[in-house]
């Protein structure tokens, strides 16, 4: 099997939030495991999921933006 041909049978249609993992069957569940936790991580589906628990007004996103930008911008001038 390819690598194209894997890379699309680990796409869920209709969920954005699936992960598929694609193996063989030697692969050890151990193995299997460690790919789910691994895509997952690098997919950041965590930190979708919870963003999309409660909801943040789009003004206070950009508040919050307005001070992450401030306070790395200290840390650049402090630096400097």
């Amino acid at each position: 099997m390819s690598k194209k041909q894997k890379q699309h049978q680990q796409i869920v249609p209709g969920n954005s939030l699936a992960i598929n993992v694609v193996g063989t069957e030697t692969m050890d569940l151990a193995h299997a495991l460690k790919a789910w936790k691994r895509k997952v991580k690098s997919a950041n589906i965590l930190n979708r999921v919870k963003d999309k628990q409660e909801y943040i007004k789009p003004s206070v996103t950009n508040r919050q933006q307005k001070t992450k930008a401030a306070y790395i911008q200290r840390i650049k001038s402090a630096n400097e």
